[in-house]
């Protein structure tokens, strides 16, 4: 009996032994298996912080294979595998307006409105948008280029392409339609020279046969003798024509012409960028819309004013439509 009892006690100390044994085990992978989750969450944050931090600097194909590095992602924190997605979208649609294809773009552009965060994601978003419309407007204006020499419109061709090298050459797919329409600057410039020259020597003619067209061409004022919009405005007020106005009566109605407030809001929503010699006419058609014509002067002949564009612009909504100056249609913009 007393046997017994010795054995009973001893299978249940040796009973108590192996629990507390297998809960120790237990307590120690359950720390084990802790402080690796902790070690691969420590990891994945460094990888999303390694990627903000490359987006910052615009590289996103660099931000996206750090975060391509963390195994088992669809393990990993929401706004980790959130930012890996929309890199993904960010990195396609840079690939198509690279590429000048738009409607993919548009499409890719259209997924990442979206997006409201990380700051840097947002930045890149923006930053692509800016080069979407460059590329937009760029092609649009290397299409006007050669549609306008073809049809003998030298001003709005010469007009296209200075719109057309005003845009940034950063973009790649900028800088490849202006590198092509390049040829265009000789062919244009002697074509204008050639027109100016029959002008010339039609004007000459006529003050020989009639004396009274014997008038000189007043000097100055290229751009704005030349527009069509001033043009309109000043036959309504004085009968005349601008061509023979003074000086004085050219300026005075060109400074009522300017809307700065309007100017802004233009090229804010159209993203068209303001060089160094434009010259911008606005009417007011009543109802936030308004005309705006561009003019800027052949950099091959300071006495020729090009066309760079004949607008319309709903104040309102942002909205813009240019004038086709072969057609006589005006066609969305943006």
């Amino acid at each position: 009996m007393k046997k017994q009892r010795i054995l009973t006690l001893s299978c249940l100390f040796f009973s108590v032994i192996f629990i507390l044994s297998a809960c120790s085990n237990s307590q120690t992978a359950n720390k084990t298996s802790e402080s690796t989750s902790q070690t691969v969450q420590a990891k994945v944050n460094e990888r999303y912080q390694n990627a903000l931090s490359y987006l910052e600097s615009g590289e996103n194909k660099q931000a996206y294979d750090e975060l391509n590095k963390i195994k088992n992602i669809k393990q990993a924190p929401t706004h980790v595998r959130a930012l890996k997605a929309d890199l993904a979208l960010l990195l396609a649609a840079k690939k198509a307006v690279t590429a000048a294809k738009l409607t993919e773009t548009e499409k890719y552009l259209g997924q990442l409105e979206k997006v409201e965060s990380p700051t840097a994601l947002v930045k890149q978003v923006n930053e692509l948008e800016k080069e979407y419309q460059a590329v937009k407007l760029a092609k649009h204006y290397a299409a006007e280029v050669e549609q306008y020499y073809q049809a003998g419109a030298y001003q709005a061709a010469g007009g296209s392409l200075q719109a057309l090298d005003s845009l940034s050459s950063k973009y790649q797919a900028v800088a490849m339609l202006q590198e092509k329409e390049t040829g265009y600057k000789a062919k244009i410039a002697s074509a204008q020279a050639t027109a100016s020259s029959e002008q010339s020597s039609t004007a000459t003619s006529a003050s020989e046969v009639t004396a009274s067209s014997n008038v000189t061409p007043k000097a100055g004022y290229t751009n704005a003798r030349s527009s069509k919009l001033l043009s309109s405005e000043y036959k309504k007020e004085t009968g005349s024509e601008i061509a023979s106005a003074p000086s004085e009566a050219v300026s005075s109605m060109s400074a009522k012409m300017s809307n700065q407030d309007v100017l802004s809001a233009f090229r804010k929503a159209t993203a068209i960028p303001q060089e160094a010699g434009d010259q911008y006419y606005v009417q007011d058609l009543g109802n936030d819309h308004y005309q705006i014509e561009i003019r800027h002067t052949s950099p091959s002949d300071p006495q020729v004013s090009n066309l760079k564009g004949m607008y319309r612009f709903d104040l309102a909504s942002g909205a813009s439509q240019k004038l086709n100056e072969v057609s006589g249609q005006y066609e969305k913009l943006n």
